[in-house]
């Protein structure tokens, strides 16, 4: 995530500013609220754990450096230990018999089940980590209990929210094939495509494809033929000229660097997650860069939401108190409040 140096705020200059909306978190949720809000001409400020030097060029490829240079390249790898929020990390998972219960780490876990979970305290959240993958739901998976007796159904249908799933394959840079997922019972609407062409199939996939090509399998008496297909993809590829009706659709490169082809398209670095080289795989900082260009969007990093306040008579939030901390490395923080029209 990279902007320009000085893009973040201090804790001076939120006590002096009057907010119409407050996000905790600036990842890809609070990235896009904060865009939208910002453009509809509100005051907004993210609250964010992370640390500041996230937001600069510099910060990244220190980032990309220590993942280069870790022994154990697990998605936490690129990220600095926090003391005041210990991430859990692969070298340090151990079993747990049944009810056996690990503080060790912010995520308190019981056993038998444990896992690296990808929390973070890093500016632009899960999208630092991860692997840009972006089906969407199929119908029948909001209707778990209707259709399967397992779970229960959502209260809303896939219907209803088809209409976002598109508004977000933009906001990503969503590359894809509509015919491919339409096969897996994906419904679209007529004649939309993904903002960019499919990602092409390696080497593998095509010679694994070649083997399986005729080959079928029988399911709840149903036969259905096997063949690779490739997942939709928050990565830049080519971009598909049929899009928005024939406009075409203009990829989201890499932020504040020098390198003019930088993040303009996918580059088979091999190496995309936790952290893409070239900035083609869409992270949060792409859409907070232009909440930061209205000039409403306020962001202040080691910032963490401790304490709600409620108004007992109508139920709403009225404000919210956070610790500013100094170093992530140290405990010594200040403590604060900020309030707004909306939480």
């Amino acid at each position: 995530m990279i902007f320009p140096e000085g893009s973040m705020t201090s804790l001076k200059a939120v006590g002096e500013t009057a907010y119409d909306v407050v996000i905790v978190g600036s990842g890809v949720s609070g990235a896009i609220i904060a865009q939208q809000l910002s453009q509809a001409g509100k005051r907004v400020l993210i609250l964010e754990a992370g640390p500041g030097e996230d937001a600069t060029l510099s910060g990244y490829e220190n980032y990309l450096q220590r993942f280069y240079g870790a022994n154990i390249k697990d998605n936490q790898a690129p990220y600095p230990r926090n003391r005041n929020a210990a991430m859990p990390r692969s070298p340090d998972l151990k079993k747990l018999a049944e009810g056996e219960t690990d503080t060790s780490t912010y995520i308190v876990q019981q056993g038998p089940f444990v896992t690296d979970s990808v929390y973070t305290r890093v500016l632009g959240g899960t999208t630092m980590h991860w692997e840009a993958k972006v089906p969407r739901f199929l119908p029948e998976d909001f209707e778990m209990k209707s259709q399967f007796e397992k779970a229960v159904d959502w209260p809303v249908g896939y219907d209803e929210l088809e209409s976002y799933y598109r508004i977000a394959e933009r906001e990503f840079g969503v590359s894809g094939d509509v015919e491919e997922q339409k096969r897996i019972g994906v419904k679209f609407p007529p004649d939309y495509v993904y903002p960019m062409h499919k990602m092409p199939h390696s080497y593998l996939d095509q010679k694994v494809n070649e083997g399986l090509q005729g080959t079928g399998v029988e399911l709840d008496g149903k036969q259905y033929e096997l063949c690779i297909r490739s997942f939709p993809q928050a990565r830049n590829g080519i971009p598909n000229p049929a899009y928005d009706g024939g406009k075409g659709f203009r990829p989201v490169g890499a932020i504040s660097t020098h390198q003019v082809d930088a993040g303009e398209r996918c580059q088979g670095n091999n190496n995309c997650v936790p952290l893409c080289p070239v900035q083609a795989k869409y992270h949060a900082g792409k859409t907070l860069s232009k909440a930061l260009q209205t000039g409403r969007v306020d962001i202040l990093t080691q910032a963490v939401a401790s304490r709600i306040h409620i108004d007992p008579d109508n139920g709403r939030v009225t404000r919210i108190e956070f610790k500013h901390y100094k170093d992530p490395d140290s405990g010594d923080h200040e403590s604060a409040s900020v309030s707004a029209k909306l939480f």
